[in-house]
C-alpha cells in the first residue's frame, strides 16, 4: 500500500497544464511546416516524442528521486561523459556538434544534461549546506558546474551554457549564496564574458552583430525582422489557424523552432495565442514552485527551483529573440517547439517534480 499511496499526491493540474502546452505546440509546428514537403512527417514525430514522455514522465514520477539524488556521482559522470562523447564523436548539424547519432534517431544530451544537472547540483548543493558562506565553497560549487558548460560552449551552444550558468546561479543563491560572494562572482563572470567574444564562432557573433546593427548584416537580419512582422499583424485576435502569411508563403525561417512564438502569435493572436502560451507556462512554473515550496527535503527544493529555473529562462529567452529583446541564441520554447531531445527531457523534468511532490511527506517512502 505504501508503494502506492504516494500517487494520490500526483499533480493532475500541472500534467493537465504540461498536456495542453504540448498539444498546442503540435499544432503550431503543423502549421509552421505546411507547405513544405520536407518537413511534413514533423508534426507525427513531436506526437510520437510526447507519447514516449508521457510515458517516461510516469517513469520518473514512480521512481523515488532521493534513489537519483543518492546516484548523483553517476549521473554526473553519465553527463559529462555523454557531452565529451558529442565533442569527440558527435553528428554535426547547421555548424555545431551537438547530438549523438543512434542510427535511428539523433538526441541532444545536452536536452537531458539540464535536468541531470538540477538533481546532481541539487544534492551537491544540500550536502554542502553548511559550508555556504564559505568563498571556497562557492569556487567549489562553480568548478562543479564548469565540465559541462565549457564542454557545451565548445560544441559550440552558447545559449545552452548560460542556461547551466543561471541553473548554478538560481540554485546557489536559494542555499544561502552571500551577497558578498555575488559581487565576486559578477565581476569574474563579466571579465570572462569579455575575454570570450573573440572566441565565438562566426555565426554566434553575427547573431550578436544582428541585434546591436541589424543595418550591418542585412542577410542574417531578415528573419528577425519576419518575426516582428509575423507578431505585429497577428494583432489581438490573429489571422486565423494555417493563415499565417510570413510562415506559409516561407518568409519565416527555422519557424518550428527558433520562432515558433512567432507563429503563434501571427496566427492566434495577442489573446488567443501569446497570452494562452505564456498563461499555461506561468501555470506550469507555480506549480513547480509550489513543490519547492511544501518540501522538506532541501534537495527536493532545489531540484525543483533548478528545473523552474532553466523553464523561465528558456522561455524568456525564446520568446526575447522573437521580439528582439535578446540575441538569437537557439533554445526552444520548452514543450512548444519541435525537437525530440527537448520535449521527452522536459517531460522527464516533470516526472522530477512528479517525484519530490508525491513524496513530499516524510513518512511516505516508495
Amino acid at each position: 500500500m505504501k508503494s502506492t499511496s504516494v500517487w494520490r499526491h500526483f499533480d493532475l493540474w500541472l500534467t493537465a497544464a504540461v498536456l495542453l502546452l504540448t498539444a498546442y505546440g503540435i499544432l503550431a509546428i503543423r502549421s509552421a511546416v505546411t507547405g513544405a514537403p520536407a518537413f511534413e512527417p514533423l508534426p507525427g514525430d513531436q506526437v510520437r516524442w510526447a507519447l514516449m514522455g508521457v510515458v517516461i514522465m510516469l517513469i520518473f514520477a514512480s521512481i523515488d528521486y532521493r534513489i537519483l539524488t543518492s546516484s548523483h556521482w553517476y549521473l554526473y559522470a553519465l553527463m559529462v561523459g555523454s557531452l565529451i562523447l558529442v565533442d569527440v564523436a558527435g553528428a554535426i548539424n547547421n555548424d555545431s556538434r551537438r547530438w549523438i547519432d543512434l542510427g535511428f534517431t539523433q538526441i541532444q544530451p545536452s536536452e537531458f544534461g539540464r535536468i541531470f544537472l538540477a538533481i546532481t547540483f541539487g544534492q551537491f548543493l544540500a550536502r554542502r549546506q553548511h559550508l555556504v558562506h564559505r568563498l571556497s565553497n562557492t569556487a567549489l560549487t562553480l568548478l562543479y558546474v564548469s565540465p559541462p558548460v565549457l564542454l557545451i560552449f565548445i560544441q559550440p551552444d552558447l545559449g545552452m551554457s548560460i542556461l547551466f550558468m543561471v541553473m548554478w546561479f538560481i540554485m546557489i543563491w536559494l542555499a544561502g549564496l552571500p551577497l558578498s560572494h555575488f559581487a565576486v562572482m559578477a565581476t569574474a563572470g563579466i571579465g570572462g564574458a569579455v575575454a570570450i567574444l573573440p572566441s565565438l564562432a562566426d555565426y554566434q557573433q553575427d547573431r550578436l552583430i544582428v541585434f546591436i546593427n541589424p543595418d550591418r548584416l542585412p542577410d542574417q537580419a531578415f528573419n528577425i525582422e519576419q518575426a516582428l512582422i509575423s507578431i505585429g499583424t497577428g494583432g489581438w485576435f490573429g489571422k486565423g489557424y494555417l493563415q499565417g502569411t510570413q510562415s506559409q508563403l516561407g518568409f519565416l525561417r527555422v519557424q518550428h523552432t527558433d520562432f515558433i512564438f512567432s507563429v503563434i502569435t501571427e496566427e492566434m493572436g495577442l489573446l488567443f495565442g501569446s497570452l494562452v502560451v505564456l498563461g499555461l507556462m506561468g501555470f506550469i512554473l507555480l506549480r513547480i514552485l509550489r513543490v519547492a515550496a511544501i518540501s522538506p527535503d532541501p534537495v527536493g527544493r532545489y531540484i525543483c527551483v533548478g528545473i523552474a529555473a532553466l523553464i523561465f529562462f528558456q522561455t524568456f529567452v525564446s520568446v526575447g529573440m522573437n521580439v528582439r529583446l535578446l540575441p538569437v541564441t537557439g533554445l526552444t520554447l520548452p514543450f512548444v517547439s519541435y525537437g525530440g531531445s527537448s520535449l521527452i527531457s522536459m517531460y522527464m523534468a516533470s516526472g522530477v517534480v512528479q517525484s519530490v511532490l508525491m513524496r513530499h511527506r516524510k513518512q511516505e517512502f516508495g
